[in-house]
């Protein structure tokens, strides 16, 4: 039997995303998380209402803490989308992390204190699909040295790797030419767009 999850990613983005604002909210007055859609996020009103800001930004894919029956261990899987997607965004100048809340029910999920946050930099062609495998203690099977890490506070030094600004205009080219790649079309589509996996996007400003 495949393990599989009792949620989907946007379960997980809702129970992450309060956990990442939290920490840039040390460095950054602003922190906006945002799902974007073209016609929403891109559209002709939000290019008049924001075309003045500019912003860092840091991507996040939501991960769903797989499980199977009578084992006390659970699975974390990094597909290709989500590698190929992370490479395509580090080149564009935004930093990308992923994230897993390690719950086994609703109920833990609703008091989760404990993460799975994945230094995506760290990986390449080699780990598509790979599994991370955590035991009942929090320790992962067989851990690649610098992928992972516990303490959200790291999520900073990432996105100190990269000085890269954008406005909104920049930013919506770059959200479409990552969700491209990850979809491996070398042109936008739009019906592309919207399938698949897509990160959360934080927007980062200081006055």
């Amino acid at each position: 039997m495949n393990p599989t999850s009792f949620i989907c990613e946007r379960s997980a983005e809702y129970i992450l995303v309060p956990q990442v604002i939290e920490a840039l909210r040390d460095n950054f007055r602003y922190v906006v998380p945002i799902y974007p859609w073209i016609s929403r996020e891109g559209s002709n009103i939000s290019k008049l209402v924001n075309g003045s800001c500019s912003f860092k930004v840091l991507g996040l894919y939501p991960r769903r803490p797989k499980l199977l029956p009578n084992d006390d261990r659970t699975i974390v899987k990094f597909s290709e989308q989500i590698i190929y997607g992370a490479k395509a965004s580090q080149k564009l100048g935004i930093p990308i992390i992923a994230g897993c809340p390690l719950a086994k029910s609703f109920w833990e999920l609703s008091e989760c204190e404990d993460f799975l946050w994945a230094d995506l930099a760290e990986f390449n062609a080699n780990d598509i699909d790979y599994c991370a495998v955590i035991n009942a203690q929090g320790v992962i099977e067989e851990e690649p040295e610098g992928y992972f890490f516990k303490d959200i506070d790291r999520v900073s030094e990432i996105i100190d790797r990269s000085d890269k600004h954008f406005d909104i205009s920049t930013f919506i080219d770059a959200i479409k030419e990552i969700k491209m790649i990850s979809r491996g079309v070398g042109h936008y589509i739009p019906m592309y767009f919207m399938g698949g996996y897509k990160p959360v996007y934080f927007l980062l400003a200081n006055p």
